[in-house]
């Protein structure tokens, strides 16, 4: 169940300049969206209306397939969840003109010397998927999950340009996919290895503590553990500093204290860091994330 992911986890900071910058690698398990459906030990994939609906039934289950979820066939048996719903299916295509430069002539060297506009026949096609699914708590009968997921894409080419799209086949086959997983990052946790940059600011302090922030962020290439002990040094000194702060919840975040790790953003954050939200927010997933796991391995 593990992946890299980014965006996946909201985080922006992760991707702008990460590369130029020094970071963090940190592995977490986050908490599912819907943590009830979560807890969930087993689930059957019970009857999904519409054309595509067998189809999308099949989705699910393969991408439910290696998480902590038991599968079991149709039909409630003993299964403590059950999966239902309804998919819908669009395809629009309709033709459009428009016009646009072509060239006429060239030289001998084969530049365009003459342009004349030219009128092009195009079509238009857009497929549209939408599934509205839920799963059911059997012993309660509550509904742990509901959503509404959506699916399109809106191709357009015109004669003379190849190009032509995929077939409509394809697309909807590819659309069933892409609901399937996003069910699956709905209702299971994620365990995830992913990279944060550090904050490099070193705003309010001396030129020694200057040098030593510095030096400590240059060890995180090669030595966490030292960076993070040269930030704790400092931590003394510059109380409520946002950068040390902020970096001291990555130095948390990695070793697993998510609760000092919270701590810590929400001190960047109140000293002005952004960051220090974003590092919040993900503490608290993680937060929930082991707090799940725990509640599941009690019921094993």
């Amino acid at each position: 169940m593990k992946k890299r992911i980014l965006g996946a986890i909201g985080v922006a900071a992760l991707v702008a300049g990460i590369a130029r910058a020094e970071v963090v690698e940190i592995t977490g398990e986050f908490a599912a969206p819907s943590r009830e459906a979560s807890l969930l030990r087993s689930i059957s994939i019970d009857r999904i209306g519409g054309q595509d609906g067998s189809a999308l039934a099949r989705a699910i289950e393969q991408s439910l397939s290696g998480t902590h979820f038991d599968l079991m066939g149709g039909g409630r048996g003993n299964a403590e969840g059950s999966l239902s719903g309804g998919i819908t299916t669009g395809v629009d295509e309709s033709p459009f003109k428009k016009r646009e430069k072509k060239c006429v002539e060239k030289n001998d060297k084969g530049k365009c010397v003459k342009e004349e506009d030219v009128e092009l026949r195009c079509r238009r096609r857009i497929v549209t998927l939408k599934a509205d699914l839920r799963i059911l708590r059997n012993r309660d009968g509550r509904i742990v999950y509901s959503a509404t997921k959506p699916f399109s894409q809106d191709t357009s080419w015109c004669e003379g340009q190849g190009g032509r799209p995929a077939p409509v086949e394809d697309v909807i086959a590819d659309g069933v996919r892409t609901l399937g997983a996003q069910v699956r990052s709905d209702i299971a946790p994620t365990v995830s290895t992913y990279r944060v940059r550090v904050r490099e600011s070193d705003k309010g302090m001396s030129k020694d503590q200057a040098k030593r922030f510095k030096d400590a962020i240059k060890l995180t290439k090669r030595d966490v553990r030292g960076a993070c002990a040269g930030w704790d040094a400092l931590a003394h000194e510059l109380p409520g500093n946002p950068s040390i702060s902020f970096d001291l919840g990555l130095c948390a975040e990695q070793r697993g204290d998510y609760a000092k790790a919270l701590d810590f953003y929400h001190a960047a954050q109140r000293a002005g860091a952004q960051e220090g939200g974003e590092g919040a927010d993900r503490a608290i997933r993680l937060i929930a994330g082991r707090e799940d796991a725990a509640i599941r391995a009690r019921r094993r």
